[in-house]
């Protein structure tokens, strides 16, 4: 993102804040009444049709919303504890690099569990948005709701998993202590294990943290000061860019996981790697769901594509149609046909 880009962006944010405190509202003046002239002036006699070749043409006004009327942007950054301790001896010795010890390896701990919370967290996010630059996604408003409320319940359970991973933390460190003490011995390494790599409870607590903003999308309106209209240009072409690559981001989400099930169900009834499973369609279907809320185009073509999709995939998503791709090679044959049809079409507004 350019220069031009992030201060649009930080003006609306400020201008957001300001808003947000102490600010009384404009009245809203009235068409007419006191103060306000009447227009005792003749009607304006309406505009004919304009003709094109024998073919009457009505100018009719399309509204085409902005990004910033569609979408909302929004950041969120995660802080968590690392597993991991440089070894300084283990280091020396090396002499090519540092070496570190790897702290409660496996996932069976409270460790690992919290930070997989806080994982969710952002897997949530990227898959319910579409990207504006690193770091900063766009939301579609009309999931604004729907979307913040998933959010909010997974930032509650990473918390509570803090909580929770706060108060075991001594029998997490002394279990792992114990899992590197007996490693030490079969490596002959006594210093392997040591209390010291651990952080007390407090550190360990502010190791932890979600940082989420939401700030408006930038127009080239949002600027305090005159810009030239080079700089305006630009400003609206990134814009463009961003619409732009929402789609292609849409649409790449729907062919990647179809180009999967043509592999999959490509591959023949009875021989190595051909066991269907329910999930192939339940992601599908997943997936379709998903690039309806978070597609911001105004494309016909864009929500065509979708709407093809779920057409598409909606006969396999019951029991039956699930039992058919698991038992009937010509199903599974008919099927591939049709998604990789799908798929030639979407890679064509790619």
């Amino acid at each position: 993102m350019n220069n031009i880009l992030q201060n649009a962006i930080n003006n609306a944010v400020e201008q957001e804040s300001i808003l947000g405190e102490n600010t009384t509202p404009t009245p809203i003046v009235p068409p007419t009444g006191q103060g306000v002239p009447l227009d005792t002036s003749p009607p304006t006699p309406p505009v004919p049709p304009t003709t094109t070749k024998g073919a009457i043409v009505n100018k009719i006004a399309i509204n085409i919303k902005g990004l910033d009327e569609k979408a909302v942007l929004i950041s969120v950054k995660r802080n968590m504890y690392s597993p991991y301790k440089l070894d300084q001896e283990e280091s020396r010795q090396y002499g090519a690099g540092n070496v570190n010890k790897h702290l409660f390896e496996g996932r069976d701990n409270r460790v690992k569990a919290t930070i997989s919370k806080f994982t969710d967290v952002y897997v949530y996010v990227k898959e319910n948005t579409v990207p504006w630059t690193t770091g900063v996604d766009m939301l579609n408003m009309n999931h604004y709701m729907e979307f913040t409320s998933g959010l909010r319940k997974l930032v509650d359970d990473a918390y509570r998993s803090v909580d929770t991973l706060c108060l075991f933390w001594q029998d997490e460190v002394d279990a792992d202590l114990e899992r590197l003490g007996q490693i030490a011995i079969a490596k002959g390494k006594p210093n392997l294990a040591n209390a010291n790599d651990y952080p007390d409870v407090d550190e360990l607590r502010s190791k932890f943290g979600i940082n989420i903003r939401y700030m408006p999308v930038p127009t080239t309106g949002d600027f305090r000061v005159g810009i030239s209209d080079e700089d305006k240009e630009s400003l609206q072409q990134q814009l463009d860019d961003a619409e732009v690559n929402a789609n292609q981001h849409v649409l790449q989400s729907m062919i990647v996981p179809l180009q999967r099930a043509i592999a999959k169900l490509s591959v023949p009834i009875g021989t190595d790697g051909s066991v269907f499973r329910d999930t192939l369609v339940d992601n599908l279907v997943e997936v379709t769901e998903r690039m309806n809320k978070i597609n911001i185009s105004d494309d016909a073509m864009m929500q065509g594509s979708i709407d093809d999709l779920r057409d598409l995939i909606s006969p396999y998503a019951s029991e039956r149609g699930k039992d058919l791709l698991r038992s009937s090679q010509t199903s599974r044959e008919q099927a591939v046909t049709k998604i990789d049809t799908l798929v030639r079409n979407m890679s064509g507004l790619v």
